[in-house]
């Protein structure tokens, strides 16, 4: 009976990580980003760095619960393979995934409107 608790429980964990967005600390990739073009980044620093990114996660905040929970985890995925984590990055990927899903609706609605008018 007890084996059974354990797997539900990690299920219920996996569903609530995906129902907020992920909370990265991005000062790493900030500071490798920054080290990176450190030639071309007059006046960019670690904490306008930081600062971007909060404002991404903020953004990805309001839009989180319209997104559908698929994307959200493909991307979280995604960012999880990808090394180091950014919020801008996500919101990206989330960006992609919309609008791949937008196209693809689209096109779903001309083929039937095609079809219910008879024409190819």
């Amino acid at each position: 009976m007890m084996m059974f608790a354990i797997p539900l429980a990690g299920l219920g964990l996996l569903v609530n990580v995906a129902d907020t967005v992920p909370r990265y600390d991005v000062t790493p990739t900030c500071r490798a980003a920054i080290n990176m073009v450190a030639t071309g980044s007059e006046g960019r620093t670690v904490e306008s760095c930081v600062a971007g990114e909060e404002r991404a996660r903020k953004d990805l905040e309001k839009e989180w619960p319209k997104t559908p929970s698929a994307e959200r985890s493909q991307c979280i995925a995604t960012m999880a393979k990808g090394g180091a984590p950014s919020y801008v990055e996500l919101a990206v990927c989330l960006e992609m995934m919309r609008d791949s899903r937008t196209h693809r609706e689209e096109e779903e609605r001309a083929k039937r409107s095609q079809k219910s008018t008879g024409k190819r």
